[in-house]
């Protein structure tokens, strides 16, 4: 048996298979008449696609052949028909292959495999909407590949498959929603803008209402400053001229208190005050009437002040 098989063996006379699995290469004995069912040990490949050139570009035996389809149809879950273009790899399970060969042989199971995978694209398929496939690709082919490992493995069918990976292709829809769905997403696209165009105006209006604050409180701040000065220098000439009245009333009091027990106080003070008046009065080149009556206007001047 050559590198990256395995096999079952025949037995001639009865035309059945033997439960062992033989895996390793090389020449072994299987008894006169007997031959080995055959198997790929290594992982396959299946392709449903539009064009299969390229998928094979070195001959191989056919037991390694890839199997190329079409693309599958099938509709999403608002009744949209599209076209699935995928790929998957498959490994047979060596404990599969007596009831795989018991119940396919060992040349329908390909054919087989096709028609269960295509069984689960459309069953995946139906879980979504057409416009999600554009914008949810990576779940739908989650979602492909859980649906595809759950129809290739089911021992008590005896049918036990590797399914490792899955790749969709390609999703073909009508024109009609092509377009619809291209309209769509420039569409969106210009909300996308005009939102990023918005949150631009937001934020400069925003600055604008710091830098106003900013201002505001300078404002504020200056105003603040500007009042304390001006209480400062209030308080200080209150202060001031409470003081020099303050003075004035202790000055006056002293005075009034030399005066005290006599009978006529302010008479005897305004007397006080003319006499320092008159005699503190040094007029050149006037006469003695001229003295006397400029005197008398301070008599009475000073009278007046103090009563």
């Amino acid at each position: 048996m050559e590198q990256g098989r395995q096999a079952v063996t025949l037995n001639w006379m009865s035309q059945q298979v033997s439960n062992e699995v033989k895996t390793e290469p090389g020449v072994s004995f299987v008894g006169f008449g007997n031959y080995f069912i055959e198997f790929p040990a290594t992982y396959q490949a299946v392709y449903f696609i539009q064009d299969g050139r390229g998928v094979n570009p070195v001959p191989v035996p056919d037991l390694f052949t890839p199997v190329v389809k079409g693309p599958i149809r099938a509709r999403s879950a608002d009744g949209l028909e599209m076209l699935i273009s995928i790929s998957f790899q498959w490994r047979l399970k060596p404990e599969a292959l007596k009831g795989l060969f018991t119940i396919l042989g060992d040349n329908l199971y390909k054919d087989e495999f096709v028609r269960f995978a295509r069984a689960a694209v459309v069953e995946a398929c139906s879980f979504y909407t057409a416009e999600q496939y554009f914008t949810q690709r990576a779940v739908i082919t989650a979602k492909m590949l859980e649906v595809m490992q759950a129809n290739f493995n089911k021992p008590q069918d005896d049918l036990m498959l590797e399914i490792t990976g899955l790749q969709l292709r390609e999703v073909d829809l009508p024109d009609d929603f092509d377009d619809e769905i291209a309209n769509t997403q420039e569409q969106m696209q210009e909300v996308e803008v005009g939102k990023a165009e918005r949150q631009e105006q937001i934020i400069i209006k925003e600055a604008a209402i710091e830098v106003a604050m900013q201002k505001v409180e300078e404002i504020i701040k200056g105003a603040k400053g500007q009042a304390a000065r001006v209480q400062i220098q209030n308080e200080a000439t209150i202060k001031q001229l409470m003081l020099v009245q303050q003075r004035q009333a202790e000055a006056n009091a002293a005075i009034l208190q030399q005066f005290a027990n006599d009978t006529l106080p302010f008479d005897r003070r305004n007397a006080h005050l003319f006499m320092r008046v008159g005699s503190s009065m040094r007029i050149v080149g006037m006469d003695d009437g001229c003295k006397k009556n400029l005197k008398a206007m301070h008599y009475v001047s000073l009278c007046h002040c103090c009563l």
